[in-house]
């Protein structure tokens, strides 16, 4: 075997629904794993109608110079490119003309230099045509067939990955070691195809290393985790900052590789990719963190990696330019500074009785450690979210005995109360202070992709906190006509 067919794949698939990345951004996304120590990026845009939707139409010579760039800038920057296409919508699999279209595509791009593939399957519907019907034993059948056919016709990528319909455990009826589906493929699919699978769901909270041996005995072969813990386009109203978690370093020597696929919007997955790569890195073999991360036995935390990658992105935030920048920055470094455009505070010193000038606070690691934890993941809130919705939960139960203990002048009740909506009330300035400061970062770039998600969360914020400033109001009024009487 060679070096690549060993390799561990190690990076970022492209397979989320919405609007695809720009050229600019998966440039950046190969100079930032190059730096990281990831290897691989699956192209497999779900809203790229050439991937998908028209996968029959081959690449117009202004789209092929664009693949053909982004597959030139991954191999400079050491990245496999990956160019999946996903034919399921619509393919008959039985029809020859079908899969000489299929295989036409895949060698235009390989005329690209593209090198690896992959077939994808799933996200479709599993009744098959009258004329499959006749011609296959099953849906499995038909796709494996046509795809050890194509993978013939490509004369064996070292890297060729097939998405099944079935690629979870969910999905599997009416188990995984009984889905007649999963072993099928398992034993019909080349062995030098790989198999991406996301684990017990759609979206797996963990993937434990039982699980993973359990499937890989039904495909023959370890799997690729098509890791969606970090995808967002199931839910526009989320996003997510945490880190990667609950996925045991054991997993390592047991898998074929991982790819993230991660929020749909490019700049918020900086940590996505960062805790991944740290992951990557630990020592396999070794204890996991528990559930709770608290476990420092093992070589990966996933709030140290969290934090690892907090500060680099902190950095980030400072930088005027942008990856999208790029050409213009070489531009307005060659202008002379008299060129340059005067800033318009220039020369500007406020009169006794003028405005101060706004000075913007600048952003602090503890501001994207709030963000993050007010983004966490799918299933979990970060610990501030989580106190934040205790304190709220607390103040709205008990109000109405902190207004009981006015009345009777039991003021131990009402002073924790207090205390309390005090506490929560720092804690509301805080994301708003965040908020504040993230609106005047100089990479504009990264705040245009969370602008909407903070200003929900600035506004909802704002509600609750409004929301107890009148419970407390009430309680005050009726202490001071208690205090009035008395």
């Amino acid at each position: 075997m060679s070096e690549k067919s060993k390799m561990f794949l190690s990076g970022v698939v492209e397979g989320f629904y919405g609007r695809p990345w720009t050229m600019n951004q998966r440039m950046e996304l190969f100079r930032r794993e190059q730096k990281w120590g990831l290897n691989t990026y699956l192209y497999a845009p779900k809203d790229d109608y050439k991937h998908r939707m028209y996968w029959r139409d081959l690449y117009s010579l202004e789209e092929a110079d664009q693949l053909m760039a982004l597959i030139c800038a991954a191999k400079e920057h050491g990245v496999e490119f990956i160019y999946a296409i996903s034919p399921g919508l619509d393919i008959t699999f039985s029809n020859p003309k079908e899969v000489a279209a299929l295989k036409r595509k895949l060698s235009q791009v390989s005329e690209f230099g593209c090198r690896s593939f992959a077939l994808l399957f799933d996200d479709i519907e599993t009744e098959m045509c009258g004329a499959d019907k006749e011609a296959f034993s099953s849906f499995a059948d038909a796709q494996v067939s046509v795809t050890n056919e194509v993978f013939q016709h490509l004369e064996e990528p070292q890297i060729f990955l097939f998405c099944p319909t079935d690629y979870c455990a969910a999905f599997c009826t009416p188990s995984v070691q009984l889905s007649k589906y999963l072993n099928t493929v398992g034993e019909k699919l080349h062995p030098g195809v790989n198999i991406l699978w996301t684990g017990p769901k759609v979206v797996s909270n963990d993937i434990s290393v039982a699980s993973v041996e359990e499937v890989s005995a039904v495909l023959k072969r370890p799997p690729v985790i098509w890791d969606n813990i970090h995808a967002n386009d199931y839910d526009p109203q989320r996003l997510f900052l945490g880190p990667f978690k609950n996925r045991p370093a054991e997993l390592i020597p047991k898998l074929r590789g991982v790819l993230t696929n991660p929020n749909c919007e490019f700049e918020p997955n900086f940590v996505a990719v960062h805790t991944l790569a740290t992951w990557c890195k630990s020592s396999p073999g070794q204890k996991d963190v528990s559930m709770d991360g608290e476990d420092q036995s093992s070589d990966y935390d996933p709030h140290e990696a969290l934090q690892l990658a907090l500060t680099e992105w902190l950095l980030e935030f400072g930088r005027a330019d942008s990856p999208d920048d790029s050409r213009s920055r070489g531009a307005r470094s060659k202008r002379e500074a008299s060129d340059e455009e005067p800033m318009q505070t220039d020369g500007h010193v406020p009169g006794p009785k003028d405005n101060p000038l706004y000075t913007a606070e600048p952003l602090t690691l503890e501001d994207l450690t709030l963000l993050s934890e007010l983004f966490y993941l799918p299933y979990e809130h970060g610990p501030t979210a989580v106190a934040m919705l205790n304190q709220l939960h607390w103040l709205r139960s008990n109000s109405a005995a902190a207004t009981t203990g006015a009345v009777t002048s039991e003021c131990e009740e009402v002073n924790e109360w207090r205390q309390r909506a005090e506490k929560f009330d720092d804690m509301c300035a805080a994301v708003v202070q965040m908020f504040n400061r993230l609106s005047n970062v100089p990479n504009r770039r990264i705040l245009y992709d969370l602008y909407n998600y903070i200003c929900d969360i600035k506004s909802g914020v704002s509600l609750a906190r409004a929301f107890v400033k009148t419970l407390g109001t009430f309680t005050h009024s009726l202490d001071i006509k208690l205090n009035k009487s008395l």
